[in-house]
């Protein structure tokens, strides 16, 4: 029993460190070199921890192995980009400018019900309304719609507005985040100011949020009752 404990926790570290260096994009919608790459790699990784008769070095060796691979191939399709369409699907156009290519349609194996089901949840009400429809490497359909089936912008009707950014995390259930402070150019001393103000602690404090245009969104912990 402690052996197979052991054996799962090697297997369940290598796992991390293996899809660490992989990458982020390993843990989203995958191409095709990515997709192969994931289904071995757990394939690999159950054998030892089902079969205590095989021996651990038979998983980590083809683990590391794997992960030399893909390192190596992302290299070369960076430095030779003509060879990316060997390994994974080309962007195919599906509609341009409100028009089907039905050919495409069907080489792809797409039906028409599908491909109006992600019109309607991009916003528009028919194919007319969409000036472009791209099938991604990733197997994601991208939409663009026209202009005039479009919700208009504040570019579009003249106005000016600051940006604020995104909200970065200063508190966390009553936990500094000391790398967003950095993020933001602050310390603990001008976050011990702003609490003071408010008559805050940070230990009552749920969250509390700043964006670049440094507005605050804070939710106070729950008591008890």
């Amino acid at each position: 029993m402690a052996t197979i404990l052991i054996r799962t926790v090697i297997i369940y570290i290598v796992l991390i460190v293996t899809m660490r260096i992989m990458g982020k994009r390993q843990l989203g919608e995958l191409e095709i070199s990515e997709l192969v790459t994931t289904l071995l790699i757990s394939e690999i990784a159950s054998l030892p921890i089902a079969d205590h008769s095989i021996p651990l070095t038979h998983a980590l060796i083809p683990l590391i192995t794997i992960l030399a691979l893909e390192v190596i191939l992302s290299v070369i399709l960076l430095k030779c980009p003509k060879l990316k369409n060997l390994v994974s699907a080309r962007p195919t156009v599906l509609i341009r400018h409100g028009t089907l290519d039905q050919k495409e349609m069907r080489r792809i194996r797409i039906s028409l019900d599908e491909l109006i089901s992600e019109i309607r949840q991009s916003g528009a009400c028919s194919p007319g309304d969409v000036d472009y429809a791209i099938l991604e490497q990733n197997g994601k359909l991208s939409i663009i719609l026209k202009r005039e089936a479009s919700a208009p912008t504040a570019n579009d009707l003249k106005m000016k507005s600051a940006e604020p950014g995104i909200m970065h995390a200063l508190i966390e259930d009553g936990h500094i985040n000391d790398y967003n402070l950095n993020l933001l150019k602050r310390d603990r001393d001008w976050l011990s100011r702003y609490l003071q103000s408010k008559n805050k602690n940070a230990s009552d404090i749920f969250y509390l949020g700043m964006n670049d245009g440094e507005e605050f969104y804070c939710i106070d912990k729950e008591r008890d009752a």
